[in-house]
């Protein structure tokens, strides 16, 4: 495989980004109600404070990462200088050094989860950038994020089984206040393996040499990332997809526990989905590549749309392997859409150059991950108000589940929350996805149409025209942007662009 190494080192940024994010969100929350005790709507206000807070560092992570100029690079130097942030924000996350008080642990945990929230930032919102500058092949991008999206599903995979082995063999089986430790050294383990990967990550990639001159933005320039139409085609697929992707991992353990009553192969379940993942990673790449980035796309969505629905004949009485080829069915929709979004991603800088004459991946990529984190928070904040609707709490289940030796789930759920439970896993990722299917459908970019892209930016550089590509490599950028030529290069401005260069 070409550029293995290169590859290799690039895709282990993703452990970190891959490993926190499943960590944060299966054990965040009951850390800091069970272990913590802090109340669960101070944990919502937590999480919310850290939510605003990435409104206003994720954009500007994005300008700094296009305007810095050093001899490490413009955004590698982010992975190095990451590394000491990424480590002792994850520790303090889940530890809080024995700071008395409720009110006292809130406090520090408003400023943990936004320290956390600030290095996040640092290291991912220039990774998301990086990838256009280390290559400007359409095919060769996207065997960069089949490895990238690997990792993260080996890290993944890791972090659903490992923490929770680690916490319980340091600080015990029942859960409270006594597994203060056991989450401790889990988070340092984690903590030292994520530093690592940006390490790898900074020492693997490089970047260009010839970097255009640093321009001013404003807000207007901003807001104008949104008039980039395949960039909005984009986070239709985009933020569809992984809102769906966060609601089923949200929803699956419930899923599992009370409405097939499964829960003793709930690893077996995750472990099936999260490996048949990285496996079917190597299958989408391989399609991309021939037929394009949207493509597996229209393979993998439609099979996870019909899985859906097959959840509605299972129960109590459902054999564990209808279960496992469910799991392995969700796989490959999901492993489609994180292969397809994540390398589509990469093209819309080359797309947005081509209309305003400038290179802007840091604020493409800050606004991408600050809508991301958004539209995650908001979709399982929405999700705890509809299960709370429905009679469930999950904190209190979990506490009545592991205090209670007569505790019985077929009961419990005879208030309707199981039927709750089952039609939200089933109609809610159908419609999400549905609505991914549809704007993938809509998607123009090609190989072929790229390929013009990438001639048309080199000919407005030498000429501030497109006069020397034939008319069907013009007609493929005017499908390809939805512009017409005349709008092109910063809507016909070429002649202050070349200037400028």
């Amino acid at each position: 495989m070409k550029n293995i190494k290169a590859k290799i080192c690039y895709g282990m940024g993703d452990i970190y980004g891959g490993g926190a994010f499943l960590v944060f969100s299966l054990l965040y929350m009951n850390f800091l109600v069970l272990v913590e005790g802090i109340p669960v709507l101070a944990t919502t206000a937590i999480i919310f404070a850290g939510k605003l807070w990435d409104a206003i560092t994720d954009p500007l992570m994005g300008r700094f990462s296009d305007s810095t100029r050093s001899k490490f690079g413009r955004r590698r130097i982010y992975f190095l200088f990451g590394i000491i942030p990424v480590v002792l924000s994850f520790i303090m996350l889940f530890y809080s050094f024995g700071i008395p008080g409720v009110t006292g642990r809130i406090i520090y945990h408003v400023f943990a989860y936004m320290f956390f929230c600030t290095a996040f930032t640092i290291v991912m919102v220039p990774y998301n950038a990086i990838l256009s500058d280390m290559t400007s092949d359409y095919n060769e991008r996207t065997g960069f994020t089949t490895i990238r999206m690997m990792m993260s599903g080996a890290a993944s995979l890791v972090c659903a089984v490992v923490p929770g082995m680690i916490i319980k063999g340091v600080g015990g089986d029942t859960i409270g206040s006594n597994q203060v430790y056991g989450y401790l050294v889990m988070a340092v383990v984690l903590a030292v393996i994520f530093g690592l990967g940006w390490l790898f990550a900074y020492l693997g990639t490089k970047e260009k040499k010839d970097l255009p001159p640093v321009e001013k933005i404003t807000i207007k320039d901003w807001l104008s990332v949104f008039k980039n139409k395949p960039y909005r085609n984009f986070l239709g697929i985009f933020l569809s997809f992984q809102i769906a992707i966060d609601l089923v991992l949200a929803l699956f353990i419930f899923y599992v526990d009370i409405v097939v009553m499964k829960y003793k192969d709930y690893e077996l379940l995750m472990g099936v989905l999260l490996v048949a993942q990285i496996l079917f990673m190597l299958m989408h790449g391989a399609i991309a590549n021939k037929k394009g980035k949207a493509f597996p796309l229209y393979i993998g969505i439609p099979v996870w749309i019909l899985t859906c629905f097959i959840f509605i004949f299972f129960d109590t009485t459902t054999s564990i392997i209808w279960l496992i080829l469910c799991a392995l069915l969700i796989a490959l929709g999901a492993s489609a859409g994180n292969l397809s979004t994540w390398s589509m991603l990469t093209d819309i800088f080359d797309l947005d150059e081509i209309q305003t004459g400038q290179r802007r991946e840091g604020v493409y990529s800050g606004i991408t991950t600050f809508l991301r984190k958004a539209a995650s928070g908001l979709s399982i904040f929405i999700l705890g108000f509809g299960l709370s609707a429905m009679g469930f709490d999950q904190n209190e289940y979990n506490i009545l589940k592991t205090s209670s030796d007569t505790f019985d789930p077929a009961t419990y759920a005879q208030s309707g929350i199981v039927s709750g439970i089952k039609w939200l896993f089933i109609i809610v990722p159908a419609v999400l996805l549905t609505i991914t299917l549809v704007f993938a459908l809509l998607n123009r970019i090609n190989k072929k149409r790229y390929d013009s892209v990438i001639k048309g930016i080199d000919s407005f550089k030498l000429s501030g025209t497109l006069q020397n590509l034939s008319e069907d490599e013009r007609k493929d950028i005017e499908i390809a942007t939805g512009k017409k030529e005349a709008e092109l290069w910063a809507d016909g401005s070429s002649e202050v662009k070349l200037e400028k260069q």
